[in-house]
């Protein structure tokens, strides 16, 4: 995207990077909380880390039985297989799985 002259601040460009993905996500996931959709989960937020250098976000969600989450599309790209990890696994790059292979975390 950058070769075809986009940048952040292009729409485009934007909903293809971690924070727009993260945004749109957490959107939809509190669309489905409020409409009683998704029971078990308080809420969802933008997750922010940085690790290695590299700053990034996620979407974060806080189940009601107080486990949190970290949903992270970004790196499957794949709307139907995110990334899954603690909160805390994710905030220092560890440890996920993928949601087709999602049974629960410690």
């Amino acid at each position: 995207m950058i070769v075809r002259g986009m940048g952040p601040g292009d729409e485009e460009f934007d909903s293809k990077i971690c924070i727009g993905i993260a945004d749109a996500t957490q959107a939809a996931i509190m669309a489905n909380v409020l409409n009683g959709k998704l029971p078990k989960v308080q809420t969802a937020y933008r997750a922010d880390r940085v690790a290695n250098g590299l700053a990034h976000k996620a979407t974060g969600v806080w189940m009601k039985d107080g486990t949190d989450y970290v949903f992270d599309w970004w790196p499957t790209l794949n709307a139907r297989n995110p990334l899954i990890s603690t909160k805390a696994e994710w905030r220092i790059a560890g440890k996920s799985v993928e949601y087709k292979a999602f049974k629960g975390l410690p």
